[in-house]
């Protein structure tokens, strides 16, 4: 079996998520991804550095709209007084 991994994935380090309305600490850390990289690799799964398809796979399932929102958020967000440092749904 395959497992695809990227060095980059130790940069997720959100903060925080939404629940029930209420800010609530993001159990996502860069240390879980070291634990089921480990997982996999006890497992006996190759693993695989995924290839870069481009924006025409992700572009096949979103709008340009939706596309564009993505691309410019976060320097919208940031524009916005008290606005907290991740950008996060209300």
């Amino acid at each position: 079996m395959k497992a695809f991994y990227a060095e980059e994935q130790k940069r997720y380090d959100p903060k925080a998520f939404l629940s029930s309305g209420a800010p609530q600490p993001n159990p996502e850390k860069p240390e879980r991804v070291e634990r089921l990289l480990a997982g996999a690799k006890a497992a006996g799964c190759t693993i695989e550095r995924p290839r870069d398809h481009g924006l025409g796979p992700i572009a096949a399932v979103h709008t340009p709209e939706y596309l564009d929102f993505l691309q410019h958020i976060f320097a919208r967000w940031q524009r916005i007084e008290g606005a907290s440092a991740e950008v996060i749904p209300n």
